[in-house]
């Protein structure tokens, strides 16, 4: 979905206040670690061959037998750490997927990328035998990763959120952008933060408070 931003044009509409907010400021969270969570949220979209240069500079590696384009898994040897990104919406197959995930009473979980996701991380840890596992994901990919177990550190961006009633698990920070529709429901949850990007009442400004650049300023860190 972060192609599609530019599709609508700006909007002038200031950011609106959330009465629903309960957690911790922003500029609090995910202050330690290499990785940036900008970026490596980016990345999930990338090609498989920048994907595999990324995050050499922090002692990860990619692998590429377990990775591809819908999630990838990176090792960091002398940390003992595997992170596992998994990306949102990003081909047409994945539009079925979504409404999948908005009808089916087991929601996220009755989906062939779920499915996907929790093979390739079984395969991961049985590979690795990790001491700290980490998952990242955006959108379709953050609510993979906040369903999965076996994830010690969860970190979602805009997680599509289509029932009022599932909590935020606590191992889980979920970033959220002001406007965004997609994570609307998941605005007043507790380990929840809010930061700016649009306003839920102006169509015009749903996708640009959905995308990824709206953490560039911030700079969050992946947790390690």
């Amino acid at each position: 979905m972060d192609a599609l931003t530019n599709v609508f044009k700006r909007s002038k509409t200031k950011q609106q206040p959330s009465i629903f907010r309960k957690s911790k400021s922003e500029k609090s969270i995910l202050q330690k670690g290499c990785l940036d969570l900008h970026t490596a949220l980016k990345n999930t979209y990338d090609t498989r061959e920048n994907q595999a240069k990324y995050g050499k500079d922090c002692g990860y590696d990619y692998d590429s037998e377990l990775s591809n384009d819908n999630q990838q898994i990176y090792y960091n040897k002398d940390k003992k750490t595997l992170m596992m990104s998994v990306a949102g919406t990003h081909n047409a197959s994945d539009i079925g997927t979504d409404l999948k995930m908005m009808v089916s009473k087991d929601g996220v979980k009755n989906t062939d990328r779920y499915r996907q996701a929790e093979m390739t991380l079984g395969k991961a840890k049985a590979k690795y035998n990790p001491e700290t596992t980490t998952g990242i994901g955006h959108s379709m990919g953050a609510t993979i990763i906040s369903n999965l177990d076996g994830i010690d550190k969860k970190t979602t961006f805009n997680k599509a959120h289509t029932n009022p009633f599932t909590k935020t698990p606590g191992n889980e920070t979920h970033i959220r952008s002001y406007g965004d529709a997609v994570s609307f429901l998941s605005r007043g949850n507790k380990h929840t933060h809010n930061i700016a990007g649009g306003s839920i009442t102006d169509p015009y400004t749903w996708l640009k408070a959905h995308n990824t650049d709206n953490l560039k300023k911030y700079g969050y860190k992946v947790p390690e």
